[in-house]
């Protein structure tokens, strides 16, 4: 009777299977390296995983297009998004309504409503796949109720768009071009003005986040009401090469100050200039 030998591969995953969950958690706590992924199996981070924040916890269900999971997986909340994740939650923890647009997969939706249970997340992503991700998290955390997520782009005007569905998940855009050119395909997705969906919800946003890959200033420029009567705190991306003239004309107008996000914490600026090492700022009104 011939007799298969088991593959190799399989008995080194199977032998090293009950260290996956105590790996993640060593790396994101930083007692292992994030290259340390160069020699554990890299497919552990496409399976769910916990998420640990200081007091805190949540559940993660990555997919294979979920590259910011992957990270996360590896080395936590110490690597990704280091300059911005921790102003966003302090951000979030003193928020009673909180808008996540650009939502990609939930990270800050689903981070946000862990620290503070009692904000209302509005989270928005246009690409369906993605939604569908988004979805999958907020109901593995058992979110629901306190998570809306709508399967939208937001800008200046209302409709039915083309929209730019990249390959690196993250750069999705309304450019059909491509965000810089990046190769992908065109969908139709709804776009909604920032106000229109204020007030259909009947909100009172006192947050927002806004990464949309090119376009703040078209999500800005929808939403006249919300900046001039309701006045939240904002952080968004400004990356190098974008046009940024007229994101700083509408702060101007409606009397933000913005500052840019470092290592060293927040800078105020009197404008927002893009830097190649930080990308993010943190808006806020000023005293009217």
């Amino acid at each position: 009777m011939e007799t298969t030998m088991p593959d190799p591969k399989s008995i080194v995953r199977f032998v090293l299977s009950p260290l996956r969950g105590p790996a993640t958690w060593a790396c994101q706590r930083g007692l292992l390296p994030s290259q340390i992924n160069r020699i554990l199996p890299w497919r552990w981070a496409l399976k769910p995983f916990s998420i640990y924040g200081k007091g805190w916890k949540c559940r993660w269900f990555p997919t294979d297009f979920d590259a910011i999971g992957q990270r996360v997986f590896w080395s936590g909340l110490r690597d990704w998004g280091k300059e911005t994740t921790p102003v966003i939650l302090d951000q979030i923890r003193k928020a009673r309504c909180f808008l996540d647009i650009g939502a990609n997969c939930g990270i800050y939706t689903v981070l946000g409503a862990i620290v503070n249970p009692n904000v209302r997340i509005f989270s928005l992503e246009p690409v369906p796949r993605i939604f569908a991700a988004l979805k999958n998290n907020v109901t593995g955390n058992n979110l629901n109720e306190q998570v809306t997520a709508l399967n939208v782009a937001v800008g200046e005007s209302n409709g039915t768009v083309p929209f730019h569905q990249a390959e690196d998940a993250t750069q999705g855009s309304l450019a059909v071009g491509g965000y810089r050119g990046l190769p992908g395909s065109l969908i139709q997705v709804e776009c909604r003005t920032l106000d229109s969906i204020v007030e259909e919800f009947n909100l009172k946003p006192d947050f927002i986040k806004i990464d949309v890959e090119g376009f703040e200033g078209a999500v800005l420029a929808g939403a006249t009401r919300v900046l001039s009567t309701l006045r939240p705190r904002i952080v968004l991306e400004a990356n190098p090469g974008d046009s940024f003239e007229r994101i700083n004309e509408i702060l101007k107008r409606y009397a933000y100050i913005p500052s840019i996000l470092t290592d060293r914490g927040p800078e105020p600026r009197t404008q927002i200039i893009p830097d190649e090492a930080y990308r993010n700022w943190l808006c806020l009104p000023a005293p009217l």
